[in-house]
């Protein structure tokens, strides 16, 4: 339990850090038979195509747009580390209209 709620909490915590000031983060449960899936939506910027093949990579990290921060670059790892324990998938892309969509799917 303790690991699945540091995944949740990782994958919510860097929508907000990348949602703009005042911005929305969306986050909603879809069960199924045999898995659910929670997915986390922002409307920040976006991960740049360059990045997009490393964001899982333990250590690797890209600046927040609104300070240049870095973070520890272990958030993303993490969460993919808890997904294939538990026998899930962890999914993120860019959205077209904009942000990220973050899939956590887990089997019940």
């Amino acid at each position: 339990p303790f690991l699945l709620h540091q995944a949740l909490a990782n994958l919510v915590q860097n929508a907000i850090e990348w949602s703009p000031r005042g911005g929305t983060v969306w986050v909603t449960v879809t069960p199924d038979r045999d898995r659910v899936t929670v997915a986390v939506t922002d409307r920040g910027p976006g991960i740049p195509d360059y990045a997009l093949g490393r964001i899982f990579e333990r250590f690797y990290s890209l600046g927040r747009p609104d300070t240049g921060k870095k973070s520890t670059g272990l958030g993303l790892n993490l969460v993919r580390e808890v997904a294939k324990s538990h026998g899930g998938t962890i999914r993120v892309a860019n959205r077209p209209e904009g942000g990220v969509l973050a899939e956590l799917t887990l089997p019940i």
